[in-house]
């Protein structure tokens, strides 16, 4: 008879819990309706959520939202904290303002629009392609680093590389450099302990992104800060799709030669990718160092030879969840939307959102020459396969696709007329566009973006052009697994 009642109040326990957990499941489901980027991914959520709430609800919770709240008040009350050192950085900056650029009006009133710092003059650009070029100019600026280094990146790894690093930025500790090295956890998961405590060890304020924010970090687990960034004393910056890793040297035994591109900065642009560091660097630690905030022209930096080398207009521009508008998908669509004669795209992943493909399409109308240089191979089979079934979308619209054949092309280049050039950390997939942490910096200058043009045209004579058409030539199961991953790409 106990054992009766007993059974008898569990299942009218288990009966509430599962109504109760199905209550909060509906009331998450009108919540995805309500909050999420798109239709397809609002109704994936809701049927989910309805029928299956103890199984998605965890997962909504980490990958459902699509905002990472608190950043950006929190880089506010830094700024109010510190409001002489904030002023100061903004007026230096600022008197190198660039208002208007012929030809790209359109883009500079869109920038204004999205709140973020505009193109600023008196900077030098170099073109940083594959790892040797791009390490050896890092390992150069180090080297001569008399105050700090500021080194931020999405994956370093435990390798000769990451490890040739940390043995300089040990060098520099020694001689008094200042050193910040600020990390993404997911991206550099391998990345050991005892690494990690050389550096602090030898001085070295070291975090990964996201560190103090407390049990609320694990909610934030989907966004990630895919930002590579290194600054020395102020006077030079990198930026660009290098992380710090053998591969980048192709000596990667699955891919080979690895294609990537960087750029090193100087101007008043290092000033505002210093600003991109600090925030994320408070946002994880909750202090701002203290860093030199005075603009150089290039032209007192500059050891290129022409005047217009060190001249150059340049924009910095962040763009993360933590953004009030969409401003990554909407900057890219008003670079496609500017387009006259031919945007070139070289991205390793092609997942981009509705908005980026319907520009691409009107574009493609307007007799743009659009080319977009994928990898043939690949290091994340999923966005490789969901990447075949955009062919379907874009067919009859005249965009070449080019699949890289050398190796594997992780480079995040556009290419827009001959009036502006882009290089940094977005791909042109939504996680990029929406959930990371990315920076790029802009070029415009017809010098720089003939460099970029020519080295766009090296990689397509190392690709061939694909037809968007080959997708329907596919066998079944491969357009089928490929739609089924285009039909769960809003929600991840």
């Amino acid at each position: 008879m106990l054992e009766a009642e007993l059974a008898e109040e569990s299942f009218y326990l288990i009966g509430a819990i599962y109504f109760l957990v199905e209550m909060v499941g509906v009331y998450f489901a009108f919540h995805a309706i309500l909050n999420t980027r798109t239709s397809q991914a609002g109704i994936a959520w809701f049927i989910s959520l309805i029928i299956i709430p103890l199984l998605i609800l965890p997962l909504y919770w980490i990958f459902g939202s699509s905002r990472f709240h608190g950043y950006k008040e929190s880089f506010r009350k830094a700024s109010l904290d510190d409001i002489e050192t904030a002023k100061k950085a903004f007026e230096e900056v600022e008197q190198f303002h660039v208002n208007h650029i012929n030809k790209l009006a359109d883009v500079t009133n869109t920038v204004k629009h999205l709140e973020h710092l505009p193109f600023t003059s008196h900077n030098s650009v170099q073109l940083l392609i594959n790892g040797q070029k791009t390490y050896k100019a890092m390992f150069e600026a180090i080297e001569e680093a008399q105050d700090y280094v500021l080194l931020q990146f999405y994956i370093i790894k435990n390798d000769y590389v990451g490890e040739a690093f940390r043995q300089l930025l040990t060098e520099k500790m020694k001689q008094g450099v200042r050193v910040y090295f600020l990390y993404d956890r997911l991206g550099s998961f391998s990345l050991s302990s005892r690494y990690l405590q050389e550096l602090r060890d030898a001085g070295a304020q070291v975090s990964f992104f996201n560190e103090r924010k407390g049990v609320g970090k694990y909610l934030h687990i989907n966004f990630r800060n895919h930002r590579k960034i290194l600054i020395v004393d102020g006077l030079k910056a990198f930026v660009g799709g290098l992380n710090l890793g053998q591969e980048y040297l192709g000596e990667d035994k699955t891919m080979g030669y690895w294609r990537d591109t960087h750029v090193m900065l100087e101007g008043p642009s290092v000033q505002v990718t210093q600003g991109v560091f600090v925030k994320d660097w408070y946002w994880s630690v909750g202090e701002v160092p203290e860093l030199n905030w005075v603009v150089q022209k290039a032209e007192s930096l500059c050891t290129l030879n022409t005047e217009q080398q060190c001249n150059q207009k340049v924009m910095v521009l962040d763009t993360g969840p933590a953004d009030q508008k969409p401003v990554c998908s909407l900057f890219l669509c008003a670079l496609i939307n500017q387009a006259k004669k031919r945007l070139w795209i070289a991205t390793p992943y092609f997942v981009p959102d509705p908005e980026v493909i319907n520009a691409l399409k009107n574009a493609a109308l307007r007799g743009v020459d659009i080319c977009i240089i994928l990898p043939e191979n690949y290091d994340h089979y999923f966005v490789y396969l969901t990447s075949f079934a955009y062919y379907r979308e874009l067919q009859g619209y005249h965009i070449k696709i080019y699949r890289y054949t050398k190796g594997f092309t992780h480079q995040k280049v556009i290419l827009l007329d001959d009036e502006l050039a882009g290089v940094g950390t977005v791909n042109l997939d939504n996680r990029s566009i929406h959930l990371n942490f990315e920076i790029m910096a802009y070029v415009a200058d017809k010098e720089f973006n003939q460099q970029v043009a020519d080295m766009l045209t090296y990689d397509m004579n190392n690709c061939y052009l694909d037809s968007i058409e080959s997708f329907e030539e596919r066998p079944f199961w491969f357009k089928a697994i490929s739609r089924i991953f285009y039909l769960m790409s809003p929600i991840l």
